[in-house]
């Protein structure tokens, strides 16, 4: 059974974010650290192990407060950037709500609720010091919804008729989106130990892939919408190639464990699917003579 020490040092490691090896290493000096006030503790105070460990614990600090600061050591600035782009989508999505409803009489609604609790949620993750989730696949799936969602919003600003005021909001929400973006590469890629390269380059082609699909189809989507005037059947054979990409990004991610070479064969159907996409779109004529 582990002590209250270690159970104290696991608790810590659990609020910040890297590789297996590197959480071990964190786990031992921390606990090191901790045995070495500890024993002096009981050397100057004449404490018992057991008081001596909890003043040791109760003078290193909350677990959640050290582990959060560790994480802001592990990766600097993102906790701010993150903070930024919450509340930047926040006011965004208030200000296109707004200016649609009293410009136009549209009540977006739907699209209001969606953007604000995704934005939320962005602004709760890093401010989150009183329980461990995984936030790494938490926030780059809020991440990606939010870039859904932001997109959206730009459509909403596209329909608008001042000039001046949609081109201040565009440059306002593709802001929001180059972000939020950025933070998907960082969080996926460069906040990964530098001996998984190669996990790397399969985390970065997946992620270019899986945006320009989901845009393609999101854009296919909203065409179908305004055509239509409602939900059809359509919208979810639309839908169709996120999800496809999906699985195939995680069986890459496990077949990656015994087989580099056919992870990255499984993630080349995607780059064909979006060179595809490409050519009929600028050039249909290539499928249509």
């Amino acid at each position: 059974m582990k002590s209250k020490l270690e159970q104290y040092v696991e608790n810590i490691v659990r609020h910040t974010e890297s590789s297996k090896a590197e959480k071990e290493d964190l786990y031992e000096e921390l606990l090191i650290h901790l045995q070495i006030s500890r024993d002096s503790l009981m050397e100057e105070e004449g404490l018992t192990p057991e008081k001596a460990e909890e003043k040791a614990m109760r003078l290193f600090g909350q677990e959640g407060e050290i582990g959060s600061q560790i994480q802001q050591a592990l990766f600097p600035y993102r906790k701010e950037l993150m903070l930024t782009l919450a509340i930047s989508s926040i006011i965004f999505t208030i200000s296109i709500y707004l200016i649609s409803l009293f410009v136009k009489g549209d009540a977006y609604i739907g699209w209001l609720c969606i953007s604000m609790g995704l934005s939320s949620m962005l602004l709760f993750l890093p401010l989150n010091r009183s329980f461990h989730i995984n936030k790494k696949l938490w926030l780059n799936s809020l991440l990606v919804l939010h870039t859904l969602g932001q997109l959206y919003g730009w459509l909403i600003t596209s329909q608008l008729d001042q000039s001046s005021t949609v081109v201040g909001l565009t440059i306002w929400v593709w802001l929001n989106i180059a972000l939020s973006l950025g933070l998907v590469y960082r969080t996926t890629i460069y906040d990964y130990s530098s001996d998984e390269k190669h996990m790397k380059v399969l985390h970065g082609i997946n992620i270019t892939t899986g945006i320009i699909i989901s845009g393609i189809s999101l854009v296919f989507i909203v065409g179908g919408l305004i055509m239509i005037g409602k939900f059809h059947f359509i919208m979810l054979v639309l839908a169709s190639p996120i999800l496809i990409w999906a699985g195939l990004y995680v069986a890459q991610l496990k077949i990656a464990k015994k087989s580099t070479r056919i992870a990255f064969l499984i993630g080349m159907i995607p780059i064909l699917a979006c060179i595809l996409a490409f050519l009929y779109i600028y050039f249909p004529n290539l499928f249509f003579r």
